[in-house]
């Protein structure tokens, strides 16, 4: 029965990701944007945005635009013509994240089975992005480039 226990914890414990140790390297402004734009870009089709753009506060990405729409209609013929009514609502809503600049806490490079996941922080420690990337250096450049845009 000990023995059960003990390979359990450990196939368990060979399950989770672990977090890889990097020091971000120097990027340039250009870099940081163009492998930023890749990653995100590059994500399974899900969570993939429609477009990433960056201004002086903040990078924003997104699923474009959302709408819904609610109507009613009527009509009542009468002779050769008809009497219609009808009432109709439409709101659009732009779905968007933002990560500002001034809240990047830290980036942080997780491995598991030659996966890697790059989760970016706010200061507080709450998420503001997660990402899959397909190898290290890919992974580490996006850390490279996240961590630039937090000294901005």
């Amino acid at each position: 029965m000990k023995a059960i226990a003990i390979a359990a914890l450990l196939l368990l414990t060979g399950c989770a990701s672990k977090a890889v140790e990097y020091q971000p390297a120097t990027i340039t402004a250009e870099q940081a944007r163009s492998v930023i734009e890749q990653v995100l870009m590059e994500q399974p089709e899900k969570t993939r945005p429609e477009q990433v753009f960056f201004t002086n506060e903040y990078i924003a990405y997104g699923g474009g635009v959302v709408s819904s729409s609610s109507g009613f209609a009527s009509a009542v013929p009468i002779g050769n013509g008809a009497i219609a009514a009808g009432n109709s609502v439409t709101s659009s809503k732009a779905v968007q994240t933002r990560i500002y600049f001034n809240s990047i806490g830290s980036a942080t490079l997780y491995t598991k089975r030659n996966r890697w996941v790059v989760i970016t922080r706010n200061q507080a420690g709450g998420t503001l992005n997660q990402s899959r990337v397909d190898t290290q250096q890919k992974a580490q450049r996006f850390i490279d480039a996240m961590m630039y845009f937090k000294a901005k």
